[in-house]
C-alpha cells in the first residue's frame, strides 16, 4: 500500500472534483490518499507519502502562485518521488477546443 497526497489549486472547484474521483479510483486499487488544498503561504509537507500528486486549475495562460510556491519549497520531495501533475481548463469544454491540437493548453 502507498501513501499518496493529492495536492490541488482550484478556481472554481473542478480541480477538486477530479481529485476526489481519482482518490476513488486510487483507493480501489488498496492505497491511502489524503487531498490537500495548496493555499497561498501553506505548509503541506509531503515527505511523508510515497506518491505525490498535484491539480491544478489554469486560468488566462497562468497556474495560481500557490502552484508555484508548493513547487519551489519541495522540490526535493518532488524530484525523488513518484508523482503526477495535472492541469484544468475552462477552454477543454468547448468542442472545437476538446483536442489537444486545438486547445493552447
Amino acid at each position: 500500500m502507498a501513501r499518496v497526497i493529492m495536492v490541488y489549486s482550484t478556481t472554481d472547484g473542478h480541480t477538486l472534483k477530479i481529485c476526489e474521483r481519482l482518490r476513488e479510483v486510487i483507493e480501489q486499487h488498496g492505497h491511502e490518499v489524503t487531498i490537500r488544498e495548496l493555499k497561498p503561504g501553506g505548509d503541506i509537507d509531503p515527505g511523508s507519502y510515497d506518491r505525490i500528486v498535484i491539480g491544478a486549475s489554469i486560468r488566462y495562460g497562468k497556474h495560481r502562485p500557490e502552484v508555484a510556491e508548493f513547487i519551489e519549497q519541495n522540490l526535493d520531495s518532488l524530484r525523488s518521488k513518484s508523482g503526477a501533475f495535472f492541469s484544468v481548463n475552462a477552454v477543454a469544454r468547448k468542442p472545437e477546443k476538446r483536442d489537444p491540437d486545438t486547445n493552447p493548453y
